[in-house]
């Protein structure tokens, strides 16, 4: 789900009332402060475009040679780049426009996809300006914010402004359940996925990585975008960084679809209607030498239950590669329990 921030804003100014002065006559009037809020914006902007680069990708397919654009954001001078992993995973090559034209090679250092978004590109150090980071934790409901991306492939650095409409909002992407995402109003189209989301000083605060476009009912929707928070994003791609690229995410080894009410529909009676439909094992992975067979479903991991609220992935991020846990699963509705040792995500 790429996203974009393209767009211009007028400019917006506040006005503040001074107190009055002793020796003010009693009932003169108030003496009026405007304050250009357009000039915060356009210093906040001027700050972090340098930052902020364009990731061009391609894919060989049946059809020829695919070409996509999204954007990412420099971190250090070292040349790690971050944006999201749905920008550059399952690509062929992949080549990172910095924001004065000039082009470099990238190679895919690690990702922590699906549990979250997120991917580390390398790229050759030199020349680069690392963007400035700010505290995701203190952003406030109708802070400003501005979005800097790539938007449609051919608007590069463009800028829009929002606001921040919520906080700790909830949405289940790629089949695990986040929790902490920011809300904004800034315009987002596809190319702009992996982009800066910023506050007024330029800071990092957010990464936009998905666009609401259409509701449960199937009608438009506008205004109503989602970014990873920096504070999260950032550790873990500090965590990718130091690991050398392998970020340690527990695994069962095998391929799973959580149970949704379409899922219902697609697979006739199956004997359990929440928890994770087994669909195919890793030969000799964790799950097979534990028994774990296709069409099983798996009910909770040492006590916690998986369903809509806590998909299967959620529940194994609480845990770290090499524990050992227990499994409870239906089976054609037999309930039997084992023990997996959790492998490590490759």
């Amino acid at each position: 789900m790429a996203a974009t921030f393209g767009g211009l804003i007028g400019g917006l100014t506040v006005t503040r009332f001074e107190r009055q002065e002793a020796a003010q006559p009693a009932g003169s009037p108030s003496r009026a402060v405007t304050i250009e809020q357009t000039s915060a914006i356009a210093e906040a902007a001027a700050a972090a475009r340098p930052s902020v680069v364009r990731i061009e990708s391609t894919k060989r397919s049946a059809g020829g040679v695919e070409q996509d654009v999204g954007s990412g954001v420099v971190l250090d001078h070292e040349g790690h780049i971050i944006t999201n992993a749905h920008v550059v995973l399952g690509t062929d090559s992949l080549k990172v426009v910095l924001s004065d034209g000039s082009e470099r090679g990238a190679i895919l250092l690690g990702h922590d996809s699906p549990f979250t978004d997120i991917a580390v590109l390398q790229i050759a150090p030199g020349n680069l300006t690392p963007i400035e980071t700010g505290d995701s934790d203190v952003l406030k409901l109708g802070e400003s914010v501005i979005a800097i991306g790539n938007p449609l492939a051919e608007f590069d650095g463009s800028v829009s402004v929002g606001v921040v409409s919520g906080l700790r909002r909830v949405r289940t992407f790629d089949g695990v359940r986040q929790e902490d995402l920011i809300q904004t109003d800034a315009a987002v189209n596809n190319g702009n996925s992996g982009g800066a989301l910023v506050n007024l000083q330029g800071q990092f605060v957010g990464m936009p990585t998905a666009v609401l476009r259409v509701n449960r009912g199937g009608a438009d929707v506008e205004g109503i975008a989602f970014a990873l928070p920096a504070n999260r994003l950032l550790a873990i791609a500090k965590g990718i960084i130091e690991s050398g690229g392998l970020y340690p995410r527990p695994s069962l080894q095998l391929a799973h679809q959580d149970i949704t009410p379409e899922v219902l529909a697609r697979f006739n009676r199956l004997p359990a209607t929440e928890g994770a439909l087994v669909l195919a094992l890793s030969p000799n992975g964790s799950g097979d030498r534990a028994g774990i067979q296709p069409g099983d479903i798996i009910s909770s991991i040492n006590g916690q239950v998986v369903g809509s609220e806590s998909p299967l992935l959620n529940v194994l991020g609480g845990f770290a590669p090499g524990d050992t846990v227990k499994v409870v699963l239906n089976r054609n509705g037999r309930i039997i329990e084992t023990e997996v040792q959790l492998a490590l995500r490759s």
